[in-house]
């Protein structure tokens, strides 16, 4: 039987994967209500290392030994979740303020930057078998840290490339996603969810009103 580090795994929820990019899944992770309020998918390390093998950053075999290393030092788990926690809050920030046309604060950037730096210097090239060099992350088997510098090369990659300019704002969920389509003209982050229902809301609205 299939499992994850903290129980049977399960088909990953569209919430996990329709940002499109793992660092928009992350600052997805955390999102409105209809009753206003919030729902956060990441409530401790395990939250954090389970979310990441479900989306696909890292595998299961990694995700078992930084769940054994976080069982192993838990003020350490805690503190690597308190960073994650506090990059999260970063990016969703920074690409907010990209997508919305808002000139980024200049301390946000100073955050990123930060973050950057931490996962740049964990960073190496090597040969492959191919004859390419290729960039990888250095003796990080057992550090905690590794789902979130994961999440920031990526963030980087959006901003080095210009592809934070697919990105778009849902506005049923207020969920950030990559609008990879030929015409450049999805709406929602999901068709099947938020699509699915305000195209149900304006139908009852319709249907009330005659």
């Amino acid at each position: 039987m299939n499992r994850t580090a903290n129980g049977p795994r399960r088909k990953p929820a569209a919430r996990l994967t329709d940002g499109g990019n793992h660092a928009l899944n992350f600052i997805n992770s955390c999102k409105k209500d209809r009753k206003g309020g919030f729902i956060d998918l990441l409530t401790n390390y395990f939250s954090l290392n389970s979310w990441a093998e479900q989306s696909k950053l890292i595998d299961w075999n990694t995700s078992l030994v930084l769940e054994h290393e976080a069982k192993c030092n838990p003020p350490e788990a805690e503190l690597c979740y308190a960073v994650a926690r506090g990059a999260r809050n970063t990016l969703d920030e920074l690409f907010n303020d990209l997508v919305a046309g808002r000139e980024v604060h200049p301390l946000i950037t100073t955050r990123f930057n930060d973050q950057y730096n931490n996962m740049r210097q964990h960073l190496r090239y090597q040969p492959g078998t191919d004859g390419q060099i290729r960039q990888y992350f250095f003796d990080m088997e057992e550090n905690l840290n590794l789902p979130l510098y994961l999440i920031i090369a990526q963030a980087a990659h959006l901003l080095d490339t210009g592809l934070w300019r697919q990105i778009k704002k849902c506005p049923a969920c207020g969920s950030l996603f990559m609008d990879t389509s030929r015409a450049h003209n999805r709406t929602w982050c999901s068709p099947k969810t938020c699509g699915s229902i305000k195209k149900s809301q304006r139908y009852y609205r319709l249907r009330k009103v005659a």
